[in-house]
Formats: structure tokens, C-alpha cells, sequence
């Protein structure tokens, strides 16, 4: 009451007797504020990947604040698309958001043209950090700068893996051949930015491209050759590498993932209360010492924690516009899952990676995904993640499987299973 108090002492006589009929109780009651019991962030990227990490780890912080359960529901596939589609199609009350790799997405939007218009559907409520993008390779490769990489293709086709096609990294792939010198480069879309971690390790490819937060899961096992961007701003996580155009003396596109979350175009309009609880609440997680803790340990490096309003977001974006304009040939290839018929060698973890060997002799391990693979089991498709899990428990070392993958094996995309003939 004191603080009440000292308000209402400086006010003259005239606006005390105001102020007392605007609390009496013929005055209209003020709006509650917007308290939602549950958010939920739509995920638009692969599971175990950067932006899934970052986001759930935000989560965690964000609900404390915003005093909200936030439930994340992955919805990947089409470099983006299937989760934009499903972000829009859902109640536009800021109960629904979305999460996003800028990079990645700001291309599916204008290769794809969906019916539905960015400028419309989509606010930035902010970014949860920067993840600058990287190539690298085994701590005990034969590379152990990026101009040896260099070096090496000029006489040969190098083959460097990335997670997809529809990105920065295959930009700045098809760009440096014309600018470095060397052959073209055989590029080979992995699936996600986890998988090609792996791809890498698993020495399936000698070199890969991909964003430091994934990278640097490899811990020692991982040398950073280079950073695509402009500066190195994570020396401190990358062994100091290069900036790649300083390095080679080339002008290519910078290479990040802007880990976005964005709420319904129409909020700011329809319901401004609602947005300003979004930003304030989002920028106070943001700043947030256990947000930037967690941040840490999933690999982003608190000095790229930005405060970076709509207006700039949306710049970054139209930029990415303008870079994909510039290099539209290279994403008219369609890159298409393959297929392999396998006879299963063995199981491992109740069936979470089936083992076989494919027609060139090469053992695999690949996983059955219970949210990111689809799963039919004697012709009948299993679904639901707690339905999957279960289900894969029946396959054995002798089952037949059909299964797709992007780039190499391992991870399924689907996998159509029978039963008969186990061992």
C-alpha cells in the first residue's frame, strides 16, 4: 500500500476523486492478463539435431517464465515445409509456435512457394542463438587445414557430406569450385546435422559441412578446418579455425543456422497483449544465467546469444532470398531417398539399429527412429513413437527389411519389416 500510496500523494484533488471512481465498482473491469496453461513449439527440423537440442533446452527455461507448460512436437520433413504447413494450419492465438533454422527454411519458402505467405503468417518472436556453420573432418584425417582439402581437389572430385540439400552449405559447396580452382565437388546430402557428424566419424565421407553445435559433439575426435562466415566469432570451439574467405581468398555466402522462434503473423494485430508476454517473457529466458548454462552444453556459445528484434530477423532472411536467386541452378536437383533390400544381421538396443551388410560388403548400423522413421512391420504401418518402440522389439537377425535413408544408411527414413525367416 505504501508504494500505492506515494503514487496518488502527488495528485491533485481533481484527479484523486477520478482515480477513486475508476476503482469503484461502477468502473468496467480491466483484461486479464493472457495466461496459457500449454504452448506448444512446432519443430520443423531433424530429431537430436542442433536446433532440437537448443530448443528444448530453452523450453525448459522459457515455461518457467512464461509460467506454461511448452510441449515440442516435431513435424520435419521438406526442408522445413511440413512443419511451416502444420505451424499454420493451427489455431493463431500464440498457444502454437514455431521453431526454425532460419537458413534452412528462408530457402524451402522461396524454392517451394507454399499458398501461404511469409510476410502474413510469420513473426519472429526472437532468436534462441547463432550457430555458425563449419567444415571438418577426423582429428586424424589426412587434411589438417582447409586448403590441403583445397589442394586435393583440384586433381580429384572431393566428397563432402552436409544435412541438406536445400541449404547454405551446398551454396558455398557449388560457389567455391569456379572460385578456388577445383573440380566440382560431389556433394551428398546426409539427412541431419547429427547423422552427419557420424557420416563423417564413420569415415563414409572424408569431409562434411555442418553447424558447430552438431560438430562439436565429436569432442576430440573432430578437427574444425574452417568457419563460413565472414569472422570466426567461436574460435574458442573450433580450435581456432579460418574464416573460409579469408583463408582461400574467395567470396562466398556466410553459413549459420539462426535458431528462431516464431509466433503467427496476425498476433501482433489481433492480439498485441499476447506478443508483447511473448517477446518479454522469450527475452527474459533469453538472458537467463541457466538458459545460457544449458545453452553451453548443447554447444552454442553464450557471446552468439543476440538480441535481435523482427525487423532484423526478417533481414537475414531476405538476404537468404537474394543468395538463392543468385544460385537457383544448383537446387533444381531433386534429392531423392535411396532404397536398400536388406536381410538383417543383427539387432541391437531392442531393435533402436538394425545391422546388416550391403551389396558392396559394408556393415551398417541403422537406426529405427520411434518419431523420425516410419515403420510397417508385415505390411501393416506402425504408428505412434510408443507404438514404434514397441513394435521393433519383434525384429530379429534374419528378417527382411526394405529400407529408405538420405545419403547413407544411418538413419531409416521408412522401414517396411517382415517377420519371417528370423534365426
Amino acid at each position: 500500500m505504501e508504494k500505492q500510496h506515494s503514487k496518488l500523494a502527488g495528485l491533485p484533488l481533481g484527479s484523486l476523486a477520478a482515480t477513486a471512481i475508476a476503482f469503484g465498482a461502477g468502473a468496467p473491469a480491466q483484461a486479464a492478463e493472457w495466461q496459457p496453461d500449454r504452448i506448444t513449439i512446432v519443430l520443423s527440423h531433424s530429431l537430436g539435431g542442433g536446433q532440437d537440442r537448443l530448443t528444448r533446452a530453452f523450453s525448459k527455461v522459457w515455461s518457467k517464465h512464461l509460467k506454461a507448460k511448452l510441449t515440442v512436437k516435431p513435424k520435419n520433413g521438406a526442408s522445413g515445409r511440413i512443419g511451416f504447413d502444420f505451424f499454420v494450419s493451427e489455431p493463431r492465438d500464440g498457444t502454437v509456435l514455431l521453431s526454425t533454422n532460419i537458413g534452412t527454411t528462408a530457402i524451402m519458402y522461396v524454392k517451394q512457394r507454399p499458398k501461404w505467405s511469409w510476410t502474413e503468417k510469420v513473426r519472429f518472436v526472437g532468436l534462441m542463438g547463432i550457430d555458425p556453420g563449419a567444415i571438418f573432418v577426423p582429428a586424424d584425417s589426412q587434411y589438417k587445414s582447409i586448403k590441403d582439402v583445397v589442394a586435393d581437389a583440384k586433381s580429384k572430385t572431393m566428397v563432402i557430406g552436409l544435412s541438406s540439400w536445400d541449404s547454405l552449405e551446398n551454396m558455398v559447396l557449388h560457389s567455391l569450385p569456379k572460385q578456388a580452382g577445383i573440380k566440382p565437388m560431389q556433394v551428398i546430402s546426409i539427412g541431419g546435422g547429427s547423422d552427419t557428424v557420424t557420416a563423417v566419424l564413420g569415415k563414409h565421407v572424408p569431409v562434411g559441412f555442418g553447424k558447430v553445435s552438431n560438430i562439436g559433439k565429436g569432442g576430440k575426435k573432430i578437427r574444425f578446418l574452417a568457419v563460413a562466415m565472414d569472422e570466426n566469432p567461436v574460435g574458442n570451439l573450433t580450435g581456432n579455425a579460418p574464416a573460409l574467405d579469408k583463408a582461400l581468398g574467395t567470396k562466398t555466402v556466410s553459413v549459420a543456422s539462426y535458431r528462431a522462434i516464431i509466433a503467427p503473423g496476425e498476433l501482433s494485430q489481433s492480439q498485441p497483449d499476447r506478443m508483447k508476454k511473448l517477446k518479454t517473457t522469450f527475452e527474459a529466458a533469453k538472458d537467463d544465467p541457466e538458459y545460457i548454462k544449458l545453452a553451453k552444453k548443447v554447444g552454442l556459445d553464450p557471446g552468439l546469444i543476440v538480441d535481435w528484434d523482427h525487423g532484423k530477423i526478417q533481414g537475414v532472411v531476405e538476404r537468404f532470398w537474394a543468395s538463392y536467386q543468385d544460385n537457383t541452378s544448383i537446387f533444381k536437383t531433386k534429392v531423392k531417398p535411396a532404397m536398400a533390400k536388406v536381410v538383417l544381421t543383427g539387432v541391437k538396443s531392442k531393435g533402436k539399429y538394425v545391422l546388416f551388410t550391403d551389396k558392396a560388403g559394408k556393415k551398417w548400423k541403422t537406426r529405427i527412429h520411434q518419431r523420425a522413421t516410419k515403420l510397417w512391420i508385415d505390411g501393416k504401418q506402425i504408428k505412434g513413437s510408443k507404438a514404434i518402440k514397441k513394435a521393433r522389439e519383434a525384429l530379429k537377425k534374419g528378417h527382411s527389411c526394405e529400407i529408405s535413408y538420405m545419403g547413407f544408411p544411418l538413419r531409416a527414413t521408412t522401414a517396411k519389416c517382415s517377420t519371417k525367416g528370423a534365426s
